[in-house]
């Protein structure tokens, strides 16, 4: 699948069910280890051709068996990145596909589907979901996709932290893949994402972070500021609620960096209040900001966020669909409006409401 930031090779398009036909032929495929690759499927990767003769075998799967080097191409290992030419062997060691990692054959868990049209669909993504697998075996939406939805030819056109819930668009098809990653590069899709923070805050209610982002480093975290390597970053911020000790915060991203919100956030000194990797904390709890809270004895507390506390609130885009302006809204899920309910109950500020130009009202 086609991710931000990434461009495919042109090569010819063609419906599932003309790739399907090409392996009719019992030629095609000698015996169960052996597949042949067609023509007119040259410049196609191992995973999109093997993903297509097992549609209910997991891509990470494939993946696992490539790096193992149990998928030879003419008689030598093949590597993920090769692009297959027609007439090429592929040999596939000691295993059976019905084995294999399957997806979900049910619709259990299937997110709602917020927006649909002929070019995409756009989908409420669950905290704790990864957007695509970040070791292999790890559960995902990718590898749910087929599952929730039947649809091969569904891409994800942009990511989502895992511990971030919203609403997450996928394309149909390479054409839309295609449109969808030219608007993220021109930045023509607007994000905007609500955020519960640690800490005070600036006295405006408006403002913004240009700090720029680099790459990884120790702990999976990214590095913030001048550095060799570093991206421009941009992030607008809105401040729609203050509470003691917490901010809700409106976030619009205009460029599209890995944690660029989370680094942000931490940059200006109000990390999410559930963001370890960036000085926030593990959980939120009420005992945190009920000053009469009871503990009940040989019970340990439950806490009403333990997870990125980054909810991907709306897009807005023009589909390609009938070139037609499109804004999708993702309502928050409960764990969220839980824990906004209890601050605005418990931890309502004494002081007065921001005005955009840093004047009190």
């Amino acid at each position: 699948m086609a991710r931000h930031g990434e461009r495919r090779d042109q090569r010819p398009e063609m419906r599932l069910d003309e790739f399907d036909d090409a392996f009719d032929d019992d030629d095609i495929m000698p015996d169960a280890s052996t597949v042949v690759v067609p023509d007119e499927f040259s410049g196609y990767r191992v995973s999109e051709v093997l993903g297509r003769i097992w549609p209910h075998v997991r891509r990470s799967a494939i993946r696992l068996l490539i790096r193992e080097a149990r998928i030879e191409r003419n008689g030598q290992p093949v590597r993920a990145h090769e692009k297959l030419r027609g007439g090429d062997v592929l040999f596939l060691h000691d295993f059976d596909p019905v084995e294999l990692p399957q997806h979900r054959e049910d619709e259990a868990g299937r997110p709602d589907v917020l927006h649909e049209d002929a070019a995409c669909l756009v989908i409420a993504k669950p905290a704790g979901l990864a957007t695509t697998p970040e070791r292999e075996g790890q559960d995902s939406v990718h590898d749910r996709l087929l599952g929730w939805f039947k649809d091969p030819e569904l891409r994800i056109a942009h990511r989502l932290d895992k511990g971030t819930s919203g609403a997450l668009l996928l394309a149909k098809g390479a054409d839309a893949a295609r449109a969808f990653d030219a608007m993220f590069q021109e930045h023509r899709i607007r994000k905007e994402y609500l955020a519960l923070c640690r800490g005070r805050g600036p006295l405006r209610s408006t403002f913004s972070c240009d700090v720029k982002i680099g790459r990884t480093i120790r702990g999976g975290r990214v590095k913030i500021g001048e550095a060799k390597g570093a991206r421009e970053a941009h992030t607008d911020f809105e401040i729609v609620e203050r509470f003691r000790g917490y901010l809700l915060v409106k976030a619009m991203p205009t460029t599209g960096r890995m944690h660029q919100i989370r680094a942000h956030l931490s940059w200006l000194a109000m990390p999410l209040a559930v963001d370890p990797l960036y000085r926030g904390g593990k959980a939120v709890y009420l005992s945190d900001f009920k000053s009469d809270y009871r503990r009940h004895r040989g019970r340990p507390e439950t806490p009403l966020m333990n997870r990125l506390s980054l909810h991907a609130h709306v897009l807005e885009f023009r589909s390609p669909d009938g070139d037609r302006d499109v804004r999708v809204e993702c309502p928050p899920p409960k764990d969220f409006r839980v824990t906004l309910d209890k601050l605005r109950r418990f931890a309502s500020s004494d002081a007065r409401s921001a005005t955009p130009d840093g004047e009190s009202s």
